[in-house]
């Protein structure tokens, strides 16, 4: 049973008068204890896809499930409860807090999560700065980290609650090879070890191909799904 499911999803915007398809008709499923690359062209619709994935913004049409539940044009509130909920967010540049702690900057999603009370957040910080090896780095100010050890940072704090999808905007885009090597090796132990569902936009064929499924976007559509 697919974790997450999109059923004849679409998206347009007007812009200058023109209405554009950013994304016609997908229909997706995604997995447990998957890597899943979305690949295309500026423009295609990726970040669009991974919005709509994501429940920041409702389709014009077709249906979004979690768990089989219908999620998308519920309200805003509901929505953002399953957001919070189901996801953890790696944003391309990182989203940090650079005059802030690693162990602050790791600890923001807990205090949006009703669910994770006070006492819990240390344990959580720890385990998973220690499951990304930065445990060391957790009061250094992200400034005057690395790009890979920021990279960490932002993994560890879209694990901290433990959701069970992770959405990747270009999360290797600013690193260099090695440490776009390290980073998928640590998505990849989060798919076997914490049965985690990875969804990763990315221009970089050499992250796709690591990746158990690559799914191609051009102009919105989806042509093509590899195992």
């Amino acid at each position: 049973m697919p974790i997450l499911k999109l059923e004849n999803v679409s998206k347009s915007y007007i812009t200058n008068q023109y209405n554009i398809n950013a994304v016609n008709n997908v229909t997706l499923s995604f997995y447990k204890k998957e890597a899943v690359a979305v690949v295309g062209p500026s423009g295609s619709g990726k970040s669009t896809l991974l919005n709509l994935i994501g429940l920041i913004m409702n389709p014009d049409s077709g249906n979004i499930l979690i768990d089989e539940k219908i999620v998308s044009g519920i309200s805003d509130y509901r929505r953002s409860v399953f957001r919070n909920k189901n996801f953890g967010y790696i944003a391309q540049d990182f989203a940090l807090i650079a005059d802030e702690t690693v162990y602050n900057n790791i600890k923001i999603p807990l205090i949006y999560n009703k669910e994770i009370k006070q006492n819990e957040y240390r344990d959580r910080i720890e385990e998973a700065a220690t499951s990304l090896g930065i445990q060391d780095k957790l009061y250094k100010k992200v400034a005057k980290l690395s790009g890979g050890e920021r990279q960490r940072v932002s993994i560890s704090r879209a694990i901290v609650c433990d959701q069970p999808i992770i959405l990747a905007d270009e999360p290797t885009g600013s690193l260099d090879t090695r440490n776009k090597e390290i980073v998928m090796d640590i998505f990849l132990r989060l798919c076997e070890e914490k049965s985690k569902s990875i969804i990763i936009v990315t221009h970089d064929f050499s992250i796709a191909e690591r990746c158990n499924r690559i799914i191609r976007m051009k102009d919105g559509e989806v042509y093509s799904r590899e195992i």
